[in-house]
């Protein structure tokens, strides 16, 4: 497996691989934020049926004080790539990504901004240097983080970038709890709380499936569901997923978002319904 750490490093790895035999073959980008599991995992094997060369990108983040959390070294995030076949790991450490630093960067915001949802600039910004280092052909991602999904679909087809993007069904455990680092490392008695966030989803869900369209009203029950079970709301909404903007009376195609803290911890989870 390549390993690289800055733009020039990773053309000059990729190009004699994508071009070998004549014909350019089909590179697929997963861009992840480390710590590797499952759910990355179904997201690379997915990966792999669509391309011939498997790219996975890690975002390094403002707060990463090594700019980046997967380095050679660390042998258990390079051997769970190789046994996903991953063909190049492209890791580039903040100041390779951001030579001037994130708050001297362009900026760039999201289309869709929708109640409560953070609407920050850095991670499209992130995601168009990355795609644009890379030059996938497909980019292939999770549905359990829909959101940042979409908007680098909507990026993607703004900017007439020649990329398609697939999602991937969310990998959960047999309680239904998405698969994700942060859970994985919860003490037993957060992790027992877990599975409300989803099951909240789903009544939603079931809400909504059975004729319920007061869609303010189903958010704050769930709110406060949320909260007599000690979760932390950064936010709760019921999305038009065609856009991104506040279900109406008139949507069909909806997307739950829940992002939530539990005992401090991070959790962020989605669910489609289609009517």
């Amino acid at each position: 497996m390549i390993i690289a750490r800055t733009a020039s490093k990773l053309a000059q790895e990729l190009d004699p691989i994508r071009h070998r035999g004549g014909a350019r073959r089909c590179v697929s980008l997963v861009t992840t934020r480390g710590n590797f599991h499952d759910g990355h995992g179904a997201v690379m094997n997915a990966a792999r049926t669509v391309s011939d060369i498997v790219i996975v990108a890690v975002v390094p983040r403002p707060d990463q004080n090594n700019g980046n959390v997967v380095t050679a070294s660390e042998f258990s995030d390079i051997g769970f790539l190789e046994h996903h076949a991953v063909d190049v790991l492209y890791a580039p450490a903040e100041d390779a990504l951001f030579p001037r630093g994130f708050d001297h960067m362009f900026y760039l915001r999201p289309p869709y901004a929708c109640g409560d949802i953070d609407a920050g600039p850095h991670p499209l910004t992130q995601h168009l240097k990355i795609i644009n280092a890379v030059q996938p052909e497909i980019m292939v991602w999770g549905e359990k983080n829909f959101i940042e999904y979409f908007r680098v679909r909507q990026l993607i087809s703004d900017l007439d970038i020649r990329t398609q993007v697939q999602c991937v069904p969310t990998v959960r455990h047999a309680d239904g709890v998405a698969v994700t680092s942060a859970v994985e490392n919860m003490e037993p008695e957060l992790r027992s709380q877990a599975p409300i966030l989803y099951e909240t989803l789903q009544n939603v869900a079931h809400a909504i499936r059975t004729g319920a369209r007061n869609f303010g009203k189903i958010e704050k029950t769930a709110r406060l569901a949320l909260r007599g079970a000690e979760f932390e709301i950064d936010h709760f909404s019921i999305l038009d997923e065609s856009n991104l903007a506040p279900a109406t009376d008139t949507t069909t195609t909806y997307r739950i978002v829940g992002s939530v803290k539990l005992g401090g911890i991070p959790v962020i989870d989605s669910l489609g319904l289609t009517l």
